[in-house]
């Protein structure tokens, strides 16, 4: 067995560095009181993500860094791989990413969001490229919001290149402003059920952290390569679930017998 401790965040939707720094903080010091090996918390936490009632004034490059200096520091306190949502300028405009702290407090890389959704595209630009993290024993990919649910692709290739879990950070709320009380139910949007599946199809565990609030849409929760929920938030709350995993169980085995060229 090869057991480590991850978990999930919940923070609330943020719309200002100023609120979402002490968010990150607060997500990241509770995921170490739980003893977690690594946290991931939800996408474009810092400042906020832009999609959303409130206007997300403009930041530049220096406030961004300062407050990932900030959840560095506390991903070092607290003895934690970290995963943070935030955007990043870029020559064309701004993206969404994850960095990746090590547990002391060195970056360990950044993942852009390369599968903009289209109500996105007024704020962000996609990215380039996908990358694979090793830390506190676990090999791991992140494939963010709309690539997840939208892109099994990435998912697999994630697997593929010897993820044992996907993260899965994303922003996605209610149409109608109801809160879910169940998993996978039917009423629910569909994403809890894309995610599901990227577990099931590339037996891999998938960790996925959602805004919290009065109108989240899909789960705060870990699921393991059977396809069953592990641990989990109970919808609309801010906080943090972990769950003990046993890396074995992540074998990849259906990703690897997919064989395209029998489909020429």
């Amino acid at each position: 067995m090869s057991n480590i401790r991850i978990a999930v965040a919940s923070t609330p939707l943020t719309a200002a560095l100023d609120e979402a720094v002490p968010a990150a903080v607060a997500a990241i010091e509770e995921a170490g009181r739980l003893g977690a090996a690594i946290v991931c918390l939800p996408e474009s936490g810092l400042p906020g993500h832009r999609v959303q009632p409130r206007a997300v004034p403009d930041v530049d490059a220096a406030e961004i860094e300062a407050a990932l200096e900030i959840i560095a520091g506390a991903a070092r306190s607290a003895g934690i791989v970290a995963i943070v949502g935030a955007e990043r300028k870029s020559a064309r405009g701004r993206e969404i990413v994850a960095v990746v702290f090590d547990a002391d407090g060195s970056p360990l890389g950044t993942q852009a969001k390369t599968q903009i959704d289209p109500t996105e595209e007024v704020d962000y630009v996609a990215g380039s490229g996908r990358r694979i993290f090793t830390a506190a024993g676990a090999t791991f990919g992140i494939a963010i919001c709309h690539e997840a649910f939208r892109y099994p692709e990435i998912s697999r290739s994630l697997v593929l290149a010897g993820a044992q879990v996907i993260f899965v950070p994303h922003f996605v709320t209610t149409d109608d402003g109801s809160l879910p009380t169940t998993w996978c139910d039917p009423a629910n949007p569909y994403n809890e059920k894309a995610l599901l599946l990227r577990a099931l199809e590339n037996t891999a565990f998938v960790a996925a952290s959602n805004v919290g609030g009065p109108d989240q849409g899909s789960i705060t929760g870990i699921i393991g390569p059977d396809g069953r929920l592990r641990a989990s938030l109970v919808y609309g709350r801010v906080g943090v679930v972990a769950a003990d995993i046993d890396l074995d169980e992540a074998s990849g085995s259906l990703a690897r017998r997919w064989a395209p060229e029998r489909n020429l």
